[in-house]
């Protein structure tokens, strides 16, 4: 198995298509050991921003779309937006919004009525 980002044989991780690949905003990245340090440091920094003030409502799409986009904005030109492409993990790609709003409304009624302990 090879590290190259680009290599079709990667079973690995989901493999690229070529529009994701175009999205790719960094252009030294070629390994996936590449794009994993650059996503940690945006993930870093968005967990940074996360906890360090006050977050508004974190059971909201837009917060978390919000959040999505502080934790890959200097990696892909994607960053905070749903996806469109077809994975082979996860849903369709046209019901990701709406499964989105009913999980957050599931998990809101689950807090409201103490469903679950808070941990």
């Amino acid at each position: 198995m090879s590290d190259t980002l680009f290599d079709e044989d990667d079973h690995a991780n989901t493999p690229l298509t070529p529009a994701e690949r175009e999205g790719l905003i960094p252009t030294y990245i070629t390994t996936r050991a590449e794009l994993n340090e650059a996503e940690q440091e945006n993930i870093s920094e968005a967990d940074q921003w996360a906890f360090s003030r006050r977050r508004g409502d974190v059971l909201d799409a837009t917060f978390l779309l919000n959040l999505h986009r502080r934790m890959r904005r200097r990696v892909w030109r994607w960053a905070g937006k749903f996806r469109t492409t077809e994975r082979n993990i996860g849903i369709a790609p046209h019901l990701i919004e709406v499964q989105l709003h009913q999980l957050l409304g599931d998990v809101r009624y689950w807090v409201e009525h103490e469903t679950y302990p808070p941990d």
